[in-house]
């Protein structure tokens, strides 16, 4: 009976500890790397998913261009009833089914201009994802530092509000013993309240970057995710990372394929100025009451034929296409001279990309030395406040210089891991 108890006790243990780990992955949060969540939001982010969509309609724009010289088959029935005193002259009633055929035969060129506007606007449709894709990255990788910020403002404020209480107590209970003024242990209240304000700031700093980090990746709940990575880890140095190489950016195949579409569009205004030659085949039946048929009025039913060969010359139109030809060579032009502008633009903004990457790893190097020049300063203080050589109030300067130093080397860290993105983005390598 005693061991069927034991028995019965192990298996409510078991049971319990199931419970309670299945309970403990139920709300474990999911540590995504950097480059999970740049996947993420390649699959997942709304801008994307539009851009996609958009090339999926060009494609078809593209298939119904290859078809359009083809010949084209059309069907169509025709129900019709007179009364008097029609009826006396027409069938009275019939139905009248009519299948036609119709092939351009020379349209100056715009078919074959059109296959191409086509496959440009597929390629411009290309260009502007990757945009979108290397904006979007950007954005990501943006957010994700800036959670990864957040989280460690927190720690740092975390492990200062553990220092100031330390203080307060011990310059409180020196107060308390007569050793010092109340001014240290004021001084010391002070800072903790500062500190109280900086932590909340950090925690709500959190909530809004992983807000908008989760955003970005597609994740509806942020409080499932977090970030893998620290600032305490990692590479902070752009050795392998500059390099003389020439920008791979979107930007320019859209503006060099826009320039492109210019000129398509100018041959196609300029066959506005050609004839045009079509020619179509129509069959037609007619079923109905008698005299249906015009050349045997006793038959009820007609089968016939006619084709149609049209011609279209173009003669007078005082002068609009030929103008909407030269409107059409200065946009060109202007397109082209963008296209310069943007070249331009993109070189300048790699090299100031370069610089301030250069710049943001000279910050880590200066705000290094500053945190290890406060962290020894911080320990002398303390030991000589031990001592009894200096008072309480310049241990309080030595904590909020660490505390600042400190502070300023996460903001550098931040900084540059951003600059790196935003230099990858200007070379056209963010993926």
């Amino acid at each position: 009976m005693l061991q069927k108890r034991y028995k019965t006790v192990i298996k409510v243990f078991i049971c319990g500890f199931a419970l309670l780990q299945g309970t403990n992955n139920l709300f474990a949060q999911q540590q995504l790397t950097l480059a999970e969540s740049k996947e993420l939001a390649l699959k997942n982010n709304n801008r994307i998913g539009k851009a996609k969509e958009d090339v999926i309609a060009t494609q078809s724009d593209k298939r119904i261009a290859d078809v359009a010289g083809r010949p084209k088959l059309d069907a169509s029935a025709t129900a019709f009833y007179f009364g008097e005193p029609l009826n006396t002259m027409l069938p009275e009633y019939g139905l009248a089914p009519m299948v036609s055929v119709t092939q351009p035969i020379y349209t100056g060129g715009k078919i074959k201009y059109g296959k191409q506007m086509a496959e440009t606007n597929i390629q411009m449709s290309n260009a502007q994802q990757r945009l979108v894709e290397d904006e979007v990255l950007l954005a990501t990788e943006t957010a994700y530092w800036l959670v990864v910020q957040a989280k460690e403002e927190i720690k740092l404020e975390q492990q200062v509000k553990k220092q100031l209480a330390s203080h307060y107590t011990f310059l409180n209970n020196q107060f308390e013993a007569g050793l010092i003024y109340k001014n240290d242990v004021l001084r010391a209240k002070v800072l903790q309240n500062e500190n109280e304000a900086r932590l909340q700031a950090a925690e709500n700093k959190l909530i809004l970057a992983k807000r908008r980090w989760s955003q970005l990746i597609g994740m509806e709940d942020p409080t499932v995710i977090d970030v893998a990575d620290t600032l305490s880890t990692g590479d902070f140095s752009n050795q392998g990372i500059l390099q003389n190489t020439d920008a791979v950016r979107p930007e320019i195949d859209l503006a060099a394929n826009a320039v492109k579409i210019g000129e398509l569009t100018k041959s196609m205004l300029k066959a506005d100025l050609k004839p045009t030659v079509g020619l179509a085949l129509n069959g037609v039946a007619a079923f109905g009451k008698e005299g249906i048929n015009f050349g045997d009025p006793t038959k009820k039913h007609m089968l016939t034929y006619f084709g149609m060969l049209s011609v279209n010359i173009p003669v007078f139109d005082w002068g609009s296409k030929r103008e909407k030809v030269k409107q059409q060579e200065a946009t060109i032009r202007s397109a082209e001279y963008g296209l310069k502008e943007l070249k331009s633009q993109i070189n300048v903004e790699v090299e100031q990309a370069t610089l301030n990457l250069q710049l943001q790893t000279k910050n880590i190097d200066l705000m290094q030395a500053s945190l290890t020049e406060a962290d020894e300063n911080l320990k002398l203080s303390n030991d000589r406040f031990k001592a009894g050589t200096i008072t309480g109030e310049d241990v309080l300067i030595a904590e909020t210089l660490w505390q600042r130093a400190y502070s300023n080397m996460l903001d550098a860290k931040v900084r540059y891991k951003i600059a790196e993105a935003v230099y990858r983005k200007a070379i056209g390598q963010i993926k």
